[in-house]
């Protein structure tokens, strides 16, 4: 459970940032690391890692939670993270003091609200940025990115040479787990999808769904599956109907039930998309979503709300690649509802055009929300 130490420690939210992660963990997004463009400076400046951002999904405010003055761990772009146990894992990413990617991993106690480096036994994976990471019976699973295997230990993958910046695209695929700190190679069956970096995955009933992301000079729109109970992989999963166009940098956010859903990206012209599909995963089909609003976004995070709604932050909304025009960098917060509004969420919006003075014949767990909405003052963020 999230406890904030300090109750009037309240941000305006994040500055606006590219390549963060955020990760829901009950009633809250955390926001880590990413960085900004510097208008006429030669380097980017990474966001300190000893700050984490807090958004709660009940009061629709953010929070800030900072180390003090230590800068631990190293601000990154491109790293990958889950949450285990009240604990944050965040891996890899590039921006390490100018030494480019890295394959360290930090774990951030959701409890303690302390930062720690964590050594693991075995043999890790190779630095990258860019990878796609999730979650599965307590144990973090990495797949692919941009790196150099010259900079790490040895392996069996599928990596593609890009000589402009001397990295290039793999499909390596590691398992960490916690309880016995150790990196592993997960046996696997089937075929692993191709190398890639800036693709995206989601977890659906025991089931890893992974698109699109850059191979080489190619943005693919290809969906692969990977069935966590038996470890097998899908191959290109043969899709019924329309299929999104080819994109990078994109997001892919589990519902709770059978759908995951698409949104934005970096196109194969170089477009930032603003499009919203969603993937049947029962039926393999994909069906385009019309929103009321037009917002392009790439290299943002997504995240599924208490209320099923998707919640997009940060990412750029200019192309990225444009060296004549700093790219924008966005600073809301995008809401998709592919559902109904719950009654629940209704009744809460509401109530806030009654007079506040008739909240207390509200049911009890409308006001405890309608109280933290409007700021007042709590000691424990536990939503309703």
């Amino acid at each position: 459970m999230v406890q904030l130490l300090n109750p009037d420690m309240v941000s305006a939210g994040p500055p606006g940032r590219t390549g963060h992660i955020a990760v829901s963990y009950e009633n809250y997004v955390l926001v880590w690391g990413g960085y900004r463009e510097n208008p006429g400076v030669a380097s980017n400046t990474y966001f300190s890692g000893a700050e984490l951002y807090i958004y709660s999904c009940i009061s629709e405010k953010w929070y800030l939670k900072k180390n003090g003055n230590v800068s631990f761990p190293p601000g990154m772009s491109g790293s990958t993270a889950v949450v285990i146990d009240d604990a944050l894992y965040v891996f890899g990413g590039y921006g390490y003091h100018g030494q480019g990617c890295t394959n360290l991993l930090f774990k951030f106690d959701l409890e303690t609200f302390i930062w720690s480096a964590v050594e693991p036994e075995g043999v890790p994976p190779i630095p990258v940025d860019k990878m796609a990471g999730w979650q599965y019976n307590k144990k973090f699973y990495v797949f692919g990115g941009f790196g150099n295997p010259d900079t790490g230990p040895s392996h069996e993958f599928q990596f593609v040479f890009y000589h402009l910046l001397w990295r290039g695209w793999t499909n390596q695929f590691f398992e960490y787990d916690p309880k016995k700190n150790t990196w592993s190679k997960p046996f696997t069956t089937g075929t692993l999808p191709s190398a890639r970096a800036a693709h995206a995955a989601a977890v659906m009933q025991g089931k890893v769904y992974i698109f699109g992301g850059r191979h080489d000079v190619h943005r693919m729109n290809d969906m692969h599956c990977l069935d966590m109970e038996i470890m097998h992989w899908s191959g290109e999963l043969p899709i019924k109907g329309p299929v999104p166009m080819g994109r990078s940098w994109h997001s892919l956010t589990a519902l709770s039930e059978r759908y995951l859903v698409l949104y934005g990206g970096f196109s194969q012209n170089n477009i930032v998309l603003s499009d919203c599909w969603r993937f049947d995963t029962v039926n393999h089909t994909w069906q385009p979503i019309e929103l009321p609003f037009e917002k392009p976004r790439l290299w943002h995070c997504a995240c599924l709300s208490i209320f099923d709604e998707v919640l997009i932050f940060g990412g750029c909304t200019t192309n990225i690649l444009d060296l004549e025009r700093t790219p924008e960098q966005a600073t809301d917060i995008v809401v998709i509802r592919t559902y109904p509004k719950s009654l629940f969420r209704s009744c809460v919006d509401k109530t806030i055009d009654f007079p506040c003075n008739i909240w207390e014949t509200l049911p009890h767990n409308i006001q405890s929300v309608l109280q933290l909405r409007f700021g007042y003052r709590s000691r424990h963020l536990i939503g309703s």
